[in-house]
């Protein structure tokens, strides 16, 4: 009997010890902390070069950088700006490649507020249906006599 719950200690023992050896890098970045720095500054430079482009706005680019390499995302209004923030991210120092994944704006008519419609059918319910005359004949009061 002795011996069975020595055994049955012994044996929790090892598959405890056994399975704190097994972790996994689940959730982790495989990156050293070195590079996730050096990926974080490079994303902070290129970030920085497009504020201060002189020429075009790039408010709306996001800029992640994995082991050197580069994901430039979000919308521009022109094929030129797009090529420009690829071109500056790509004469970044440390950039290895540039995915340029950046999407060109959908077009959508700015609104003027000036329509060529009648004035009175702008703010209109739907069509005023107009009463026909009356074909009563008309009231005739009494004169006094």
């Amino acid at each position: 009997m002795k011996r069975q719950i020595v055994c049955t200690a012994v044996l929790a023992i090892c598959t405890a010890l056994g399975m704190t050896g097994c972790e996994t890098n689940k959730g982790k970045d495989e990156r050293s902390s070195g590079r996730t720095s050096d990926d974080k500054e490079l994303s902070s430079k290129i970030r920085k070069s497009l504020e201060e482009e002189p020429v075009f706005k790039f408010g709306n680019v996001d800029v992640k950088t994995y082991a050197g390499e580069v994901q430039l995302s979000g919308f521009v209004n022109t094929e030129e700006q797009k090529d420009r923030a690829g071109q500056i991210a790509a004469q970044t120092p440390g950039v290895m490649k540039v995915y340029n994944s950046l999407a060109l704006k959908p077009f959508a008519p700015v609104p003027t507020g000036y329509t060529n419609a009648p004035r009175n059918t702008i703010y209109s319910t739907g069509p005023q249906e107009k009463q026909a005359p009356s074909t009563a004949a008309p009231e005739q009061k009494d004169e006094p006599k």
